[in-house]
């Protein structure tokens, strides 16, 4: 089972304490435009920013990442854009599934271990 969620004031500890595993995606800009069509770019810590100057991502690529998701069973959070595909070799871009693989293969995902207890108003 994956949790997805929008957590309040931006903190995701209210929804980890469920024990599911979870996904935190952090998409770039939201952009009305086919999904498929560049490359994926997925980092942690807002690092994105510092090498690419427009941070945006189809709303069907972030679809399709959230669907990638499910079909992982780790704990993952990290922020993603797409950028123009630069044709290597006539290949296409990767996909969603491809992306995130290779992305959790650098074992670059935030930890949000909760470590303490929430405090409610």
């Amino acid at each position: 089972m994956l949790a997805f969620g929008f957590f309040p004031n931006g903190n995701p500890c209210f929804g980890l304490q469920s024990g599911l595993n979870y996904a935190i995606i952090h998409p770039g800009g939201l952009v009305d435009t086919p999904g498929g069509q560049e490359d994926f770019v997925l980092d942690v810590d807002d690092k994105i920013t510092s090498y690419h100057n427009k941070t945006r991502i189809s709303r069907e690529d972030v679809a399709d990442l959230c669907v990638a998701a499910l079909g992982i069973n780790q704990n993952c959070s990290f922020d993603c854009i797409t950028i123009p595909r630069v044709n290597v070799n006539g290949s296409g871009p990767k996909t969603a599934d491809q992306a995130l693989a290779e992305f959790l293969e650098q074992s670059k995902t935030a930890n949000y271990a909760f470590q303490g207890q929430v405090e409610r108003d």
